[in-house]
């Protein structure tokens, strides 16, 4: 069996007597479709192993007949008709195409979000053009969620990542397991890119605090920061595209430590 790559679901084509299979084997080889199911099987399962399993055979539309020893007796439905197919496959076989699928493990370099729920539209992918205001709401909801691990905080953080088609949030927006799983994946692959991109200001949580205590304290040094104390700024503070806010937060915090490290005492 020769495995190859592409980003169609259920994608398989005979060539003699080879049965060649086509799986995706990153987040952005994944379609639409695809994300949904990958999003629901782990809103569903807590063993990578069933989950990887589960996308091996959605993904390359392979069904079990039985299972023999060595691994298990197969078929795939070929042309219109849906004529079966058969052919053995090993378990070593699945247990090394499993390793295409790794990348679930991960949400580093995703990129990529459900680009629709329920005729709302997703922000852009990594937050630009989200105001300062928003992010930090965002912020806010994402480490709540992670302090009590209630729904309803990643239904409000998916409240700011969609909108309807005049970019206005929705009033009501109570997510399935699949989706608030999706937006869990996605604001957490924003805030790798955002400790990647501003090193100098996001830094890890000090032993010993409590995160959402942290940030609540972070957000209005923050404030504090880009406004130069005077409230009267907060406003406009707020309305400020949030990679403009970071960028600027992060080069106060670069200045901030290379003073430090020239004045400071020891």
């Amino acid at each position: 069996m020769n495995l190859m790559k592409t980003i169609k679901t259920r994608q398989f084509s005979f060539s003699r007597d080879k049965l060649e299979f086509r799986v995706p084997e990153s987040w952005h080889e994944l379609n639409q479709d695809q994300l949904r199911y990958v999003f629901f099987l782990l809103s569903t399962f807590d063993n990578l192993t069933v989950i990887k399993t589960y996308m091996f055979l959605r993904f390359t539309g392979i069904e079990v007949d039985k299972t023999i020893s060595g691994g298990a007796r197969c078929y795939v439905r070929k042309g219109e008709a849906g004529k079966r197919h058969f052919f053995n496959l090993a378990t070593w076989q699945i247990q090394s195409l499993m390793h295409h699928f790794d990348f679930v493990v991960s949400c580093d370099d995703m990129d990529v979000r459900l680009d629709n729920i329920r005729g709302y539209h997703a922000v852009d992918v990594i937050l630009r053009g989200l105001c300062f205001s928003d992010y930090l709401n965002c912020e806010k909801n994402y480490q709540k969620f992670i302090e009590t691990k209630q729904p309803k905080y990643l239904n409000r953080l998916g409240k700011i990542l969609y909108r309807d088609q005049n970019n206005r949030p929705p009033e009501k927006f109570d997510l399935t397991n699949t989706e608030q799983t999706s937006v869990f994946y996605w604001y957490t692959s924003v805030k790798i890119v955002f400790a990647k991109q501003f090193p100098d200001f996001f830094k890890p949580v000090p032993d010993g605090k409590v995160e959402q205590i942290y940030f609540l304290k972070l957000a209005n040094a923050q404030i504090r920061a880009l406004t130069d104390g005077d409230v009267t700024k907060e406003g406009i503070v707020g309305s400020i595209d949030c990679w403009r806010a970071l960028t600027e937060l992060n080069e106060k915090a670069r200045e901030a430590e290379e003073f430090n490290q020239k004045y400071g005492t020891n």
